[in-house]
């Protein structure tokens, strides 16, 4: 009985490295492309005005738009799970006059939450068109 080993044969082993070579190409083609991702996010709020008990947001949720390269889209915030957008209300209000209850169009909410939270990966605030918050 001969037991020979069978030599790997060239032409399956360049294979194999030019296969690997263009799965590589394609992870590095894949991960550096530009994604512009719409998420939607729960609103919570902190650090309430001094002498007001409770704070209400007309809508609970809020669509955001990021643009983003490659890698840093699986990142976080945007892989996290709770998916939380946390309000500063003093931050948020402090520009308005002193009332019970505030409105920000899409531009001024974008405008905060890119000062605060997101950064210049914020792209837009998709919705709701108007964020209203009651302060008791």
């Amino acid at each position: 009985m001969n037991d020979k080993k069978l030599p790997l044969r060239l032409p399956s082993v360049a294979f194999l490295v030019c296969l690997l070579l263009a799965a590589m190409a394609w992870l590095v083609i894949t991960f550096s492309r530009d994604y512009r991702v719409t998420q939607e996010y729960k609103i919570q709020c902190y650090n309430v005005p001094e002498g007001k008990k409770s704070v209400t947001f007309s809508d609970s949720t809020i669509s955001l738009t990021f643009h983003q390269k490659g890698i840093n889209y699986l990142m976080k915030p945007y892989s996290n799970k709770e998916k939380v957008v946390y309000i500063s209300v003093s931050d948020l209000v402090k520009s308005k006059k002193k009332v019970s209850v505030y409105t920000f169009t899409n531009k001024e909410m974008r405008d905060f939450l890119s000062q605060y939270n997101f950064g210049p990966e914020l792209v837009a605030v998709e919705a709701p068109e108007v964020l209203t918050i009651y302060v008791k």
